[in-house]
């Protein structure tokens, strides 16, 4: 897409996004049941949120955000009320090993929770509601990560939304995670420069480069400090025996712009104005230089916004940014009207 074309692109999403104001008041209210699907031995336990108008209709399955397992986490709240009035089916489910659904969580590797994604995908293909060929997916936070790597695991996926998505490794983003919380409370740049330290002793344990001694040594130095609380290490300091047979050691050195940089369908990516678990400036970087090849993506910052998408005081769970819906909303519309 040449800048000319980006231009009217960016100009259709402001006119629909217009438009998306006045739709949506006229709509009928929307209809749920209770659904079911498999990925191999885990049953997935969800509800389908279908507009009361004929389908079939373009669809989303969410992924969830790391603390938010259970469909009826309060960051997906905005997917069932808004976009079914504007003609969209929407499947939550509970996580794997989270409210009505069977399996082990904590055992889980991110291929593990796209494929349940995935397996959501097939089962609104089953569906005459559906159409098949406009299937997308809706990523938060970890799941953020999780939406772009289901579209590279499967040809159904037309169209995927990541939020809050950290364009780093989950080693990088807990670093500046400990680095945002400890600023906050107030604490100087020694002090940071010292957790950090720790914490890159702990993880260099968990690849094998440290002995559990000299960690256990590090970790002690600081485990009654006043901010120690701040730092994230894994189970409060506590070492595992064994490593790499811990979620961390699977996941702490992932790259997202690895699959990010493979998706070939429009994607829109999310980010907020304050987010105390990633580092927006730095990730808006990386993942524009990934997707330099996908002419389709968009990405947004969306003011007075923290990492789920909330506005008012960060990270109080207050409401969903109603600029941010309506962004949501006119890009879908675009992408699934073209």
């Amino acid at each position: 897409m040449d800048a000319t074309s980006l231009s009217a692109f960016r100009a259709l999403l402001v006119f629909v996004l217009w438009a998306c104001t006045f739709s949506l008041a006229h709509s009928s209210t929307p209809t749920s049941e209770s659904v079911s699907f498999r990925n191999g031995e885990v049953s997935l336990e969800g509800t389908l949120y279908l507009p009361a108008e004929p389908g079939p209709f373009p669809s989303i399955v969410a992924f969830h955000a790391a603390n938010g397992g259970t469909r009826d986490y309060h960051a997906y709240l905005h997917l069932v009320t808004a976009l079914p009035k504007a003609g969209f089916a929407v499947l939550l489910f509970d996580r794997r090993g989270s409210g009505a659904s069977s399996g082990d969580f904590d055992t889980a590797t991110f291929m593990d929770l796209a494929a349940d994604g995935i397996a959501g995908v097939s089962y609104l293909k089953s569906r005459r509601e559906i159409d098949p060929a406009r299937i997308g997916v809706f990523g938060i936070s970890q799941g953020g990560w999780l939406a772009p790597l289901a579209a590279t695991m499967s040809p159904d996926i037309a169209f995927v939304v990541a939020v809050s998505g950290p364009g780093v490794s989950p080693a990088r983003q807990m670093d500046y995670g400990a680095t945002y919380a400890l600023s906050a409370a107030g604490e100087a740049a020694n002090v940071i420069d010292r957790a950090l330290s720790v914490r890159a002793i702990v993880n260099d344990y968990y690849r094998g480069r440290a002995t559990r001694t000299d960690t256990e040594r590090a970790v002690e130095a600081i485990r009654h400090e006043r901010w120690f609380d701040k730092v994230y290490l894994p189970s409060s300091g506590n070492l595992p025996v064994d490593p790499k047979h811990t979620k961390w050691f699977v996941e702490m050195d992932y790259d997202p712009l690895d699959a990010i940089a493979r998706v070939r369908v429009p994607m829109a990516i999310f980010f907020a104005q304050t987010d105390r678990w990633v580092p927006v400036e730095e990730s808006i970087v990386a993942v524009r230089k990934a997707t330099q090849s996908n002419s389709t993506v968009m990405i947004f910052r969306v003011p007075g916004t923290d990492h789920l998408m909330e506005t008012g005081k960060p990270d109080s769970g207050q409401q969903t940014s109603e600029q941010y819906v309506k962004q949501l909303l006119a890009w879908l519309q675009l992408v699934v009207t073209k």
